[in-house]
């Protein structure tokens, strides 16, 4: 007798075949998005001044402490160790001034058509050998404009916040001050200072 034919296996559709990967697909997404935030906010999130540690009023002095990561470059023993930041700050005076001061070297610099500029003075104290790299005085203007975030500032120094005649951006006195222009939009009407180092901690002072 002829053998009855062999009955080929039901067809399994696409969706069944794939059914544990379709399952594992959102926890997938989940966990790469959760990866890819992360890699966002370690680049993102140290640099940049984006977390106000302190806001005090005028004439008041704010204290802002701050951890990072020092390679060394200016003091050795501290190479690739973690760091306490720890810098008062107050504002002595943000006046307008009809042109920029002179040039350490090289032309005097115009102010650009629309522009003004203002000189801001801090007195600051640490103890000496503070790492003050990357140091940012920023003019807030009353509807939230930044203005001075960039580094150097326009006569082209490198530091705002180290001490006059200062070799390098370490500290040297447990106090001393500085005076900072920064340009401004003409109509610009500045209402607070900030100063920080690098990010993302920075402290904002009220002007009267």
């Amino acid at each position: 007798m002829p053998e009855p034919p062999v009955q080929a296996p039901p067809a399994v559709g696409w969706w069944r075949r794939n059914a544990v990967w379709v399952a594992l697909l959102p926890v997938a997404l989940v966990v790469a998005a959760a990866a890819s935030s992360f890699r966002i906010w370690a680049f993102w999130w140290p640099n940049g001044l984006h977390h106000e540690v302190q806001h005090v009023g005028a004439g008041e002095t704010a204290q802002l402490s701050e951890e990072y990561y020092d390679l060394g470059l200016d003091v050795p023993e501290r190479a690739n160790t973690w760091v306490v930041r720890e810098i008062e700050v107050a504002v002595t005076s943000v006046q307008r001034a009809e042109e920029l001061p002179e040039p350490a070297y090289g032309d005097p610099v115009p102010v650009p058509d629309g522009s003004a500029v203002y000189l801001v003075s801090l007195r600051l104290a640490a103890e000496p050998r503070t790492d003050l790299s990357l140091c940012q005085i920023v003019l807030v203007a009353d509807d939230g404009t930044r203005y001075g975030e960039k580094s150097p500032d326009i006569m082209g120094n490198g530091n705002r916040c180290s001490p006059p005649d200062a070799d390098g951006f370490l500290s040297t006195e447990p106090e001393w001050s500085v005076t900072s222009p920064i340009l401004v939009d003409e109509e610009a009407l500045i209402s607070e200072v900030r100063v920080g180092f690098g990010g993302p901690g920075y402290v904002t002072l009220d002007l009267p």
